[in-house]
Order: C-alpha cells, then sequence, then structure tokens
C-alpha cells in the first residue's frame, strides 16, 4: 500500500493512529476518554501525553476520580517543590503531600486510577519524586491487580535515586 497514513499501530492492544491526533479515531478516542476502544477500561492523559489505562465502570463510575491538581497545575506545584529553597520546602511539600492523601481516599474507595496517575506523574516529573512514585505506582498496580508492575515500580525508582 503506498499511502499508509491511514493504518493503525498496535501497541498491548490499543490502536494508535500513524497520523496521531490528525486522524479521526483518535481525535474520538480522546472525546470518548476510553482506552482505545477496550470495554470497561478507561483512558487518562498524563503530563507525558502517554495515559494511563485502567479499569472503569462507567455506570458506577468506579474506578477514576479527578483530583484537585492534575496536569499543568500539578505540573507548577512540583516545579515550585523542585525549585524552592530548603527553609520553604516543607510547606510547598505540604500541598503534595494533601495530594496524595486525597488520592489515597481515592483508592480506599475503589477509585485506583487516580493514584496510578498521579504516580505516572510524579515519575516523568522529577528523580526527587521517586519515592512518592513507587508508592502511588505501587499501591494502584497493586489493587488493580498488576502486581509485576508494581514491583517494577518500587525497584526503578530505587534506581532512580541511586540506590
Amino acid at each position: 500500500i503506498a499511502d499508509r497514513s491511514h493504518l493503525d499501530f498496535f501497541f498491548l492492544g490499543l490502536g494508535v493512529e500513524a497520523e496521531g491526533e490528525a486522524t479521526k479515531a483518535a481525535k474520538a478516542r480522546k472525546r470518548a476518554g476510553l482506552s482505545g476502544g477496550l470495554p470497561g477500561h478507561k483512558w487518562v492523559e498524563t503530563s507525558s501525553k502517554a495515559g494511563v489505562v485502567f479499569a472503569y465502570d462507567r455506570q458506577l463510575e468506579l474506578g477514576y476520580r479527578e483530583l484537585h491538581l492534575t496536569g499543568k497545575e500539578l505540573r507548577k506545584l512540583l516545579g515550585r517543590i523542585v525549585h524552592a529553597p530548603p527553609a520553604e520546602r516543607p510547606e510547598v511539600q505540604a500541598e503534595l503531600d494533601d495530594l496524595i492523601n486525597w488520592s489515597n481516599i481515592a483508592n480506599d474507595e475503589s477509585d485506583f486510577g487516580a493514584s496510578l496517575r498521579l504516580g505516572a506523574d510524579l515519575f516523568n516529573h522529577d528523580v526527587c519524586f521517586a519515592p512518592q512514585a513507587a508508592q502511588q505506582l505501587s499501591t494502584a498496580y497493586t489493587l488493580l491487580g498488576r502486581a509485576p508492575f508494581a514491583k517494577l515500580a518500587k525497584l526503578h525508582a530505587a534506581l532512580r535515586r541511586g540506590g
């Protein structure tokens, strides 16, 4: 086929269009917030734009809840923590601790996608957030029945910290 721009490429069973967001199918998937059409799952965008996929019950709205800081606002907070002088860091860090607390509450109420998304965002922002990212990802993966990924998150975080 000479013109391959319309072909789908598949990775782990999720369709990714050759032309990215320029295609109608990709735009429709993004609008629907679905994981490439996998029934019973949801996709949400992370700060890296890769996104995370998790089980989600649309009727019960169970599996994910939006935290009060995501996207640009979360990146701003994380940037403030990274660049805060040591004397001011605990005050700024308290905002992240509050967000992590809300993520843990979401886990208690079976909304595991919130901690998966937060963990991915922390993991991708800066190496200084490796411990918090590992905790969020490990918890989310374990609760989602993905224990091997939980172990990988912990091991990788330890390597990122240099130990």
